[in-house]
């Protein structure tokens, strides 16, 4: 019973973590946003909710350009090895939700949206702030 339920546990893990190592199709603009959504193995509530809020927002404000490549969303698992490089290049000491701005294939800059934590009581809020920030990242393509 008990090898029934790791290997259940295990198999959770990675279709939860499926998209743990983001690589592109290399069909991908060489002007666009990434926005990656950052967790661990480890998730409570909000860090569900700030995964669902953003992709929500995403879906809701810029579909056009989720059409067209210009903007995607990449969830990383750091706990999945290869992905740990994110943490230091990131400095993420939680989870979070970050924006890359890639011109002609290089990461210009990126942002760490650490407001995200003072949004979580309140969705709508939440994707507000989503929607400004990544509507100035879109601005600079």
């Amino acid at each position: 019973m008990r090898k029934i339920f790791t290997l259940l546990l295990v198999l959770a893990i990675f279709l939860c973590s499926n998209s743990a190592f983001p690589q592109g199709s290399g069909n991908e603009p060489a002007n666009r946003v990434i926005a990656y959504y950052f967790h661990t193995n480890f998730r409570c509530a909000n860090c569900y909710n700030m995964e669902k809020w953003t992709k929500e927002a995403l879906d809701e404000y810029f579909k056009d350009d989720e059409k067209n490549g210009t903007l995607n969303l990449q969830v990383v698992n750091l706990d999945v090895k290869g992905n740990e490089h994110f943490a230091a290049e990131y400095q993420l000491f939680t989870k979070s939700v970050v924006l890359s701005l890639i011109k002609d294939g290089k990461e210009a800059k990126s942002a760490n949206l650490t407001k995200v934590w003072d949004y979580l009581g309140d969705g709508k809020k939440f994707k507000a702030y989503i929607k400004d920030e990544v509507s100035k990242y879109l601005k600079e393509l």
